[in-house]
């Protein structure tokens, strides 16, 4: 294959609208400077406003909605349109019904399969969303480990996530490769008033209202202010938290949600905020954590902590709870001298651990999947279905 250009897939769900999507929107980047590959984004939800320039778009399926049954539902799509790109290497990220589909054409067609972690969840039994139906979960997580079986390279976000992999799966993470961003390009104007940020899709794992409940506990605080951005769920499965949860942000004087905004938004308000929080129950490397600390925003998280590098590294808070997480915010706030100190200890630390170097040692392993000696490395997978 040397001196031509290789056919390189990435298969995700969706096109745009997460951190693992922003993720990959870097990669493409990363490997469009190298030259080396024809890339093609397989997605099943599409978004017209993103023009791809270097690389082409495919998408599985015609509808908008999840699958009734999961990502899996795609395996007839999705498998054609492997079969008719023909590629010499599949990239997939995002666990679901794709990494096993991936992995079985991978095996079929002897074509090298780099899965890449996304979350927590993807490297153990658990699954994100108890909310979904017994059947649906069952299948996507059947197929996710499938894929992990028969991947031949598997890259995680944390130290962690590699001790999830080899503790449930007695596989060994071939590469700890830290989310990574370019730098700000916003102009940092902190002031303004005093803001708390909470940035996230509003989903239940997610946990918006303990948000809320933030807010509304930190109220006596004289001109401090609560915003939260992310989209609402659509879907009649999701009006009885959401209902509730969006009558208790309208009830909240000192708190405005913003709804959904661009990467670029999302970025411009985090220049002018002062904190950020995180209340999900689990993640992977949360994007949203690098993006605070590039824009000298000190972070405080309820639960997540990966790698323990909050308190490791001195660059924010790990609450514990939500009395811990108010007590938090509220002597910050009110001891400026102590978030200089995090914000500052933040800034080092993301430009030397999350730059664009991390991608290129991601471009570097998709590159060692193109190697000749690719047998060798096929032949010592567990082919077991």
């Amino acid at each position: 294959m040397s001196g031509q250009r290789l056919r390189l897939c990435i298969v995700t769900p969706r096109q745009h609208g997460g951190g693992a999507e922003y993720q990959i929107s870097l990669l493409i980047a990363a490997l469009l400077e190298a030259t080396r590959y024809d890339i093609h984004l397989l997605v099943r939800h599409f978004d017209e406003r993103i023009e791809p320039v270097g690389y082409h778009v495919v998408r599985i399926g015609r509808s908008a909605q999840v699958p009734r049954f999961g990502y899996i539902s795609d395996l007839v799509p999705l498998y054609r349109a492997l079969r008719l790109i023909k590629p010499n290497i599949l990239y997939q990220r995002v666990a679901c019904g794709y990494t096993g589909i991936c992995a079985l054409y991978a095996r079929r067609e002897h074509v090298p399969l780099l899965w890449h972690a996304a979350h927590d969840t993807d490297v153990n039994p658990a699954t994100l969303d108890r909310g979904r139906n017994l059947l649906r979960r069952r299948l996507e997580k059947w197929s996710v480990e499938f894929g992990i079986r028969h991947a031949d390279r598997i890259v995680v976000q944390t130290r962690q996530q590699g001790e999830l992999l080899l503790r449930h799966y007695g596989r060994q993470a071939d590469a700890v490769i830290p989310n990574f961003h370019g730098d700000a390009g916003e102009t940092i104007d902190k002031s303004g008033p005093t803001t708390v940020a909470w940035v996230a899709n509003l989903k239940s794992w997610k946990r918006p209202e303990v948000f809320v409940r933030l807010a509304l506990a930190l109220q006596d605080v004289p001109g401090l202010q609560f915003i939260m951005l992310g989209e609402a769920p659509a879907g009649a499965s999701n009006q009885s938290w959401l209902v509730p949860l969006m009558r208790s942000i309208e009830a909240a004087s000192n708190l405005r949600y913003l709804g959904s905004r661009s990467q670029c938004e999302v970025n411009e308000i985090l220049a002018k905020a002062t904190i950020f929080v995180n209340t999900s129950v689990h993640e992977g490397f949360p994007n949203t954590f690098i993006q605070a600390w590039q824009r000298d925003v000190a972070v405080v998280s309820l639960d997540v902590n990966p790698d323990d590098v909050l308190q490791r590294e001195g660059v924010g808070i790990h609450a514990g709870n939500e009395q811990a997480l108010s007590e938090a915010v509220r002597m910050l706030v009110t001891k400026p001298w102590v978030l200089a100190g995090y914000v500052a200890r933040a800034r080092e630390y993301v430009r030397s651990q999350h730059s664009l170097r991390n991608s290129a040692m991601l471009v570097q392993l998709i590159d060692s999947l193109a190697q000749p000696d690719q047998g060798a490395v096929r032949a010592g997978r567990d082919d077991r279905v």
